[in-house]
């Protein structure tokens, strides 16, 4: 009886980490690994806060210490690169995004071009001061390829914009 109890505390205390990535996202990405070169990666939030303090060890530039400081506040990552003749990119990200600003409460902080066709977008969730998620997408249609990264997170827009600062001076 001991264990079948101590399995179904486990259990209620683990669901919510199931459930945690948002469904768009989560369905997004499942869908765009599928392929032959395209490639989904999940890195842990501690590897991260990990990488980040021996960066910042590591480092002797104010610059590079900066950006070390703000991984560190990175939890969960997840990285997908995928080949855009695999999926029509362009209306699966316009999709994407749409549902996540409507439904979701994402705000698009950013949508930049390049005059040699790379597009990034770049959309976040906050939750009051504090940005809770980050979304960027790299379409490069040179490569004919896309690299999209979902980012917990838990730095304010000020923190932000102070490391921004300091990388363009």
């Amino acid at each position: 009886m001991k264990k079948l109890i101590l399995l179904f505390l486990l259990v209620t205390l683990a669901a919510p980490t199931l459930f945690s990535q948002n469904r768009a996202v989560r369905d997004f990405i499942r869908e765009h690994r599928k392929g032959e070169e395209n490639v989904a990666i999940t890195i842990p939030g501690f590897l991260i806060g990990l990488a980040g303090e021996i960066g910042m060890l590591a480092s002797e530039d104010e610059e590079e210490r900066a950006a070390f400081s703000l991984a560190q506040e990175f939890g969960t990552t997840r990285i997908l690169t995928f080949d855009n003749h695999d999926f029509d990119a362009g209306k699966d990200i316009k999709r994407l995004l749409r549902t996540l600003e409507s439904e979701h409460n994402y705000e698009r902080w950013a949508t930049v071009r390049a005059k040699s066709g790379e597009q990034v977008e770049l959309s976040v969730s906050m939750k009051g001061d504090t940005v809770r998620e980050i979304i960027a997408i790299v379409s490069e249609p040179t490569e004919h390829r896309t690299v999209f990264l979902h980012a917990k997170t838990d730095f304010t827009a000020e923190e932000l914009g102070e490391v921004l600062n300091k990388l363009v001076q």
